[in-house]
């Protein structure tokens, strides 16, 4: 309970705050492709993956996966969707909180073709 709590704070706080955080970030993103571009393309997500990401960029990826809340499928259930995505928030919040099995959880939910196959 008390992990849901803190994660949940903390994905609240992000949320509240990405507005100003994305006036001060020249990589915030507004769009799905957007945060597809810098997450996954740009290899933010591999990088935290492999373990030499900094903690500003653990926030990054964060804030990228909830630009995605704010984001509509091209195809499919939004609800589906919109649960995938909030997997995908909270494990990257895990991840930013330094969770032993976060990064595995990550890729788990980060699985791309779960996506891509019914929203893309």
């Amino acid at each position: 309970m008390r992990v849901r709590l803190i994660v949940g704070s903390l994905v609240l706080a992000v949320a509240t705050g990405s507005g100003v955080m994305a006036f001060n970030n020249p990589f915030a993103a507004k769009t799905v492709k957007e945060v597809m571009k810098i997450a996954h393309k740009d290899g933010l997500r591999k990088k935290i993956e492999g373990g030499s990401a900094s903690d500003e960029e653990k926030k990054q990826l964060l804030d990228l996966y909830i630009d995605m809340l704010e984001g509509e499928p091209k195809k499919g259930d939004k609800a589906e969707y919109l649960a995938k995505v909030n997997a995908i928030v909270v494990s990257a919040a895990k991840v930013v909180l330094g969770k032993e099995g976060a990064i595995d959880e990550l890729k788990k939910t980060g699985d791309c073709m779960a996506c891509h196959s019914k929203h893309k």
